[in-house]
C-alpha cells in the first residue's frame, strides 16, 4: 500500500519535497531564535514562528500538487531532525510535531478539490498545520492550561495561515517565471 502511494510521485516531486523539507529544518534554529524575542517563555515558539515553518510545507504542496505531499514533508523533516540530532529534550516524541500536522493538513485539504491551489487553501493549510503543531507542543509537552492553550491555538492558526498565504503567493511568482521563460523561448521551425 505504501509503495502504491509513493508510485504517484515523480523523481522531481521527491527532489522538491526533500529540498523544501531541508530548507525548513535548516532555517529552524534562526527562526527559533528570532521568535523567542517575540514570544518570551509563555507561548510555544512555533506559534509565531509558524509563518516560516509553514511556508516550506505549503510551498511543497503547491508545487507538487499531489495529495500526501504534506505527510511526506513531515516524514522527511522528522528523519532530518533525527539524523542531525535536533531532537532537543523531548526525544523521539518530537517526531509527532512533524508528521501529525502534515496529516491534519491533508485532512483539511479534502475541502478543496484542487488541493493547495488558492490563497484561501494556502492560508487554511498553513493555519491548520501550525495549530496542530502548537496543540501537540502546548498540550502534550508544556501541559498548558486550557485558556492559554486556546489562545496559543488561535494565534498559531493565524500566523501559520499567513505563512501558507505567503507560500502560495511565492508559488504564483515562481510559476510566472516559468511561464515567462516558456513565452520567451524561440519557436521551432
Amino acid at each position: 500500500m505504501f509503495k502504491k502511494f509513493l508510485v504517484r510521485f515523480s523523481t522531481f516531486d521527491f527532489v522538491i519535497i526533500a529540498l523544501l523539507s531541508a530548507c525548513g529544518i535548516a532555517t529552524k534554529p534562526f527562526v527559533r531564535l528570532l521568535a523567542q524575542v517575540f514570544t518570551g517563555t509563555f507561548i510555544p515558539i512555533g506559534t509565531v514562528a509558524g509563518i516560516f515553518y509553514m511556508l516550506w510545507i505549503v510551498l511543497a504542496c503547491s508545487i507538487v500538487k499531489k495529495r500526501g505531499t504534506a505527510i511526506l514533508v513531515g516524514i522527511v523533516r522528522s528523519v532530518l531532525v533525527v539524523v542531525f540530532d535536533m531532537l532537543g529534550n523531548r526525544g523521539l516524541a518530537n517526531l509527532l510535531v512533524y508528521v501529525v500536522p502534515g496529516i491534519t493538513l491533508e485532512i483539511a485539504m479534502l475541502l478543496f478539490p484542487h488541493y493547495v491551489s488558492s490563497s484561501l487553501s494556502g492560508f487554511l493549510a498553513g493555519g491548520v498545520c501550525n495549530a496542530t503543531g502548537s496543540l501537540i507542543v502546548g498540550w502534550l509537552f508544556l501541559r498548558m492550561p486550557f485558556i492559554p492553550l486556546l489562545g496559543s491555538l488561535i494565534v498559531s492558526f493565524f500566523f501559520g495561515g499567513i505563512g501558507g498565504f505567503v507560500a502560495f503567493k511565492l508559488f504564483v511568482i515562481l510559476n510566472s517565471f516559468k511561464e515567462v521563460k516558456q513565452h520567451n523561448q524561440p519557436e521551432e521551425m
